[in-house]
This record gives C-alpha cells, sequence and structure tokens, in this order.
C-alpha cells in the first residue's frame, strides 16, 4: 500500500519501522528537515518537508493517490485537520492521534464529521491496560480477545516454580484446567512450543484461555494475586487522569504525588482521590505516603530514566507481592529496564503502533476474514491476532488442525464457535462464523489465509 505518515517523531518513527518490514511504500512528511534527513538515511522512504496541514504539501506527498494517512504529530488539531483535507483529496483511508481528555467525548463524531477512519488516544489505551494490570497483577502483562472473554497473559517462571523442569505435556495432564502454552522467550529467542518442550527457569511464557480458567491457572500454581485495592502513582499526566476514571469505577483507592502545582489542583478538583504536591523521587516523600503498605505503584512520569529508577527503588520496599508499573517511552529501554527485574513495563508509543498495524494489516486481508485485534506480545517477537471466519475457506474451514497446513512459527491459539470459547486440540476445526485466535513469531499474517502453506 502507499502510505503517508505525517510527523516523524518517536511514534512516527517507530510506525515507519513497523510498516517498512511489511513491504508497503511510505512517505514521511515532518517540518524537521534535519529529523527527515536522519529516516531517510536509515530508511528506504520518501520524505517531503512542510506542515501536513498544508494541501500543496499533502498533495506533494502523494495524499490524492494514497491508501492510508497516518497523522501523529504533537498537535491534536493538526492531525485532524490533516486527516479531512487528506481525506478531500483522495486518501481513502485516515488515521488521527488525539490524546487531549477534552476530546475523548467527541471521539465518535469526530470521525463521522471529519471523514476519519480511526481516532487512537495513546495515553487511554495504556490507562486501560495499566487497569488490566491491577485488577489481574499475577501476570507481568495481559491482553484480551473476544471482548474480554479470552486473555493472553506473560509471566516470567521463578526458580522455585513448580513448572520447572516439567514438559508442557506434563503440565497440562496434572492441572485440569484449559488453557494453552502459546509461546516461550528464553534467552531473547521466541519459540511457538510443542508438547514436548521442557521448561526452565527465567522463561517467559505466554499462556491463553478463557478469563476464569486462567485465574485458575494461577491460583493452582501458588501465584495468584488478589485484584489491587490501593495504589500509589507517581506523576499527575494525561494517563493519570483516564486512571483515575477506570479506578473509580473499579473502586481502587489512589494517592497521585506529583510536583507541578496546577496539575494537582486539576487533578484534585475532578476525582476523589489523595494529591499530594510533592517530589516523589525523595525517598522520605513515598515512605510518608505508604510505599511499605501499597498494594501497587506506579510511575508515569516524562522521564524514562526518572520512571525506571524510582521503580527499582519502590520494589525494594514495597510488599513482596505489590505490583510494580512503569512508564518506558523509548522502545530501546524497555529491555534494558526488564533485565533490571521490571517486568510491568507499558509504552504509548507501543499501544498506538499496535492499533495502526491493526488497521493496516486488515486493509490488505483478502479473504474478508480481517484482523479483528492484534497485539505485540514477549518483546515485539511474537502476534497474537484475532480473526471473525465469514465464508467457507478452502484448506482451512471443515479441516481438523492436526490436518492443517500450518505456516512455520504459527498456532492457532483459541476457537470460539457458537459462543464456546475452545481451548483446541487436534481434533478440532475452524468453521464459518467462529472467531479465532492465531499466535505467530512471524509477521507476515494480514489475513487468516496467511496463515496456511
Amino acid at each position: 500500500m502507499n502510505i503517508v505518515i505525517v510527523g516523524a517523531g518517536t511514534v512516527g518513527t517507530s510506525i515507519c519501522t513497523q510498516l517498512i518490514k511489511e513491504n508497503h511504500d511510505i512517505t514521511v512528511v515532518d517540518e524537521r528537515q534535519s529529523v527527515l534527513s536522519e529516516l531517510t538515511d536509515e530508511f528506504d522512504v520518501a520524505s517531503v518537508c512542510g506542515n501536513g496541514a498544508d494541501i500543496s504539501v499533502l498533495r506533494h506527498a502523494g495524499a490524492e493517490d494514497a491508501d492510508l494517512l497516518i497523522a501523529v504529530t504533537s498537535s491534536d488539531e493538526i492531525n485532524i485537520l490533516c486527516c479531512a483535507a487528506s481525506k478531500k483529496l483522495g486518501t481513502a483511508h485516515t488515521i488521527a492521534r488525539v490524546r487531549n481528555p477534552e476530546y475523548s467525548g467527541l471521539m465518535s463524531l469526530m470521525q463521522n464529521e471529519m471523514n476519519l477512519s480511526l481516532t487512537i488516544n495513546p495515553e487511554l489505551s495504556v490507562a486501560k491496560e495499566i487497569y488490566r494490570m491491577l485488577k489481574f497483577p499475577s501476570a507481568a502483562k495481559i491482553d484480551t480477545f473476544a471482548k474480554g472473554r479470552v486473555e493472553v497473559v506473560q509471566f516470567t517462571i521463578a526458580k522455585d516454580s513448580p513448572l520447572c523442569q516439567k514438559t508442557l505435556n506434563e503440565i497440562r495432564s496434572k492441572l485440569s484446567i484449559h488453557f494453552l502454552v502459546c509461546g516461550v522467550l528464553r534467552a531473547g529467542k521466541v519459540h511457538i512450543p510443542s508438547g514436548h518442550f521442557t521448561v526452565e527457569a527465567g522463561d517467559t511464557l505466554c499462556v491463553t484461555g478463557p478469563d476464569r480458567e486462567i485465574t485458575k491457572f494461577f491460583k493452582a500454581l501458588d501465584m495468584y494475586k488478589h485484584p489491587v485495592k490501593n495504589v500509589i502513582i507517581a506523576g499527575a499526566g494525561t494517563i493519570t487522569y483516564y486512571l483515575q476514571s477506570l479506578m473509580r469505577d473499579g473502586k481502587i483507592q489512589s494517592t497521585v504525588i506529583e510536583q507541578d502545582r496546577e496539575k494537582c489542583d486539576e487533578l484534585a478538583t475532578q476525582y476523589t482521590c489523595s494529591v499530594i504536591c510533592n517530589d516523589f523521587t525523595k525517598q522520605s516523600v513515598l515512605l510518608e505516603n505508604g510505599l511499605d503498605k501499597t498494594d501497587a505503584f506506579i510511575a508515569l512520569s516524562e522521564e524514562d530514566e526518572e520512571n525506571a529508577i524510582v521503580s527499582m527503588y519502590a520494589k525494594s520496599l514495597c510488599k513482596k507481592d505489590a505490583r510494580i508499573i512503569t512508564m518506558i517511552k523509548t522502545p530501546s529501554y524497555a529491555e534494558l529496564f526488564q533485565n533490571l527485574g521490571l517486568d510491568g513495563i507499558i509504552s504509548p508509543k507501543t499501544s498506538t503502533t499496535n492499533n495502526i498495524l491493526r488497521y493496516a494489516r486488515a486493509m490488505s486481508g483478502a479473504h474478508g476474514s480481517k484482523i479483528r485485534s492484534l497485539h505485540k506480545l514477549m518483546d515485539s517477537k511474537m502476534e497474537a491476532l484475532e480473526f471473525v471466519i465469514k465464508g467457507e475457506i478452502e484448506g482451512l474451514t471443515g479441516v481438523s488442525l492436526k490436518d492443517l497446513k500450518l505456516c512455520p512459527g504459527v498456532l492457532v491459539a483459541c476457537i470460539i464457535h457458537n459462543d464456546k470459547i475452545i481451548i483446541p486440540s487436534g481434533s478440532d476445526m475452524i468453521q464459518n462464523g467462529d472467531t479465532v485466535i492465531i499466535v505467530s513469531s512471524t509477521e507476515k499474517i494480514t489475513d487468516i489465509g496467511d496463515i496456511l502453506k
């Protein structure tokens, strides 16, 4: 596809990197020639220097013939104007990043009136991800499919885990629970495991199943943690604003520590949380506000290094089972901080990139069974994709899974048939109307038919 990306910041660059891997023709628009030069030196992309809301700039970038335009500048208003203008020029689909909480209630109206195909709010997406982690703190990462009925969770195997040195077949035979280990990350390499795969300490497992069965799974392993009841949040930015609304509905009490008086006053007037105007990097401030007693600590400042340092300090003083969640905006830092023991890392950029990638993949689908959800797993080395099967597909529907000719690195992780969740065995089959969750270690799946050789 011909894709125009307006905004060459870290998010735009991240999106560009992913879409290039999928062989799309990319043109990047930005007002900073130095940034564009760096991008074109590293990637095989075209560039146009100028304001993305300028009609002449959009024409120069090829918006009239573009299949998709993605506006991810730092300005919501420019993103919206850029998409509206591009649509008028003839761009088939447009996506705008819109971050301001004041616009959140107008999303559907803007999409219709401004001809936006999709609006993305990365801060709201991250707030929802954090909330899921608070409600299910046993997992390092949790993603949901099938409207929340199926979960894909990640966790790391401790040295004293009962799973150590057990094959997956042995684990499943001992636990009368419906689950599937669909991926293992070991020494930086991801495996789509067979039943003979032996689990070792330090492995990160990716497990899928119905939400109730996943809870049973963690309880059986004595790894279950009750949902969080109280939390300390370092930083009062946009994500904190969205998170407060979710926690209020979930009856989670919170204390927010923030130095900026204006942010404190704004948060305190809208929510019943405790707001402390102080420096959360001071150990005394954290201890005075109950760090050693809290169920969870969340670092949401604008500085990655600050978040990492304060999270590591919190990890050393919080209760043993307390949940530590850290926002890291720079993708290259994520693995570094994970190696330092911070496993609850979240990123607005990752959320934005995944949403856009899902939409682009869905546009490329051929059979009509297009991607409904897409999540990057295992440090983005693996993907989980959700499809709804529409019609009969030769070689796929009506064929037992054991007889499917699947591509290497592909696994059918779950089937929802007639509203029943199935953790599949070799005798199960995919049928018209089913919802199917596919796990893959490749990045080439745009349509359900791509899982076949």
